[in-house]
């Protein structure tokens, strides 16, 4: 017999906060979803994570306190979930780009532009999302629950994408002799941190031409593996 999502949730409400199943937050109050997201938002944007506390997004937000926990668990999971709504359009952007039909070095241009493209995108039509990725860095090293979290998303989001783009490459010889998982996370970590206005916004203006930074990028990590792909780097 399928489980009862209202029972469900009434069961959830009524236990310590721990994140919730996915099946239960899609299929609870779509709308008052949303409008706990985008308050949530803005106010780790606004305060960072450490800052910020379940009161007072239910506040903002019209609702109980009550209702986030049935929704989200706690404010680690919200924290997740408001990346997901943040990621969740240009995500899709990101992995449209991975064709296999075309050059490596397009390819992955392709990519690291439309990652750089999103740092300066308005999250919830309020601040550029690398603000967000700030307050994702600064809480990390303090809260590992959050980093194991969010990283999770990202692997699940663009991660999975790129390690089945790079184990195609590697199938076709367009890559030799490296791991699709190793070269997924070495390409992400290359792209994320070159965009270096996450630590310092003021630099924001530096990119001004975003494809020339996009290929420059893709430039260092192709020379990088120029043993696996000597032909991408001409």
């Amino acid at each position: 017999m399928a489980s009862d999502p209202v029972r469900r949730l009434k069961d959830v409400s009524t236990a310590a906060p721990s994140r919730v199943p996915l099946d239960i937050v899609e299929t609870a109050s779509p709308q008052k979803r949303l409008r706990i997201l985008h308050r949530a938002t803005e106010i780790f944007l606004e305060r960072g994570f450490a800052g910020t506390n379940l009161d007072e997004i239910a506040f903002a937000a019209g609702v109980g306190k009550a209702a986030i926990y049935q929704l989200f668990g706690d404010k680690t999971e919200l924290f997740a979930q408001c990346l997901l709504e943040a990621v969740g359009t240009s995500s899709v952007l990101l992995r449209n780009t991975l064709r296999t039909d075309l050059p490596i070095k397009q390819v992955l241009s392709d990519f690291a532009e439309q990652h750089i493209l999103r740092m300066f995108r308005p999250v919830c039509g309020s601040q550029p999302y690398y603000q967000f990725a700030r307050v994702l860095l600064s809480a990390a090293i303090t809260h590992p629950e959050l980093s194991r979290r969010c990283l999770e998303v990202f692997r699940q989001e663009e991660g999975l994408p790129l390690r089945q783009y790079f184990a195609e490459m590697l199938r076709t010889g367009a890559l030799v002799n490296a791991e699709p998982e190793f070269l997924a996370e070495h390409f992400f970590q290359t792209i994320f941190f070159t965009n270096h206005v996450i630590l310092e916004p003021v630099h924001a203006e530096e990119y001004r031409d975003i494809r020339a930074h996009a290929e420059r990028t893709v430039h260092l990590f192709l020379y990088g593996c120029s043993s696996l792909a000597p032909s991408a780097v001409e």
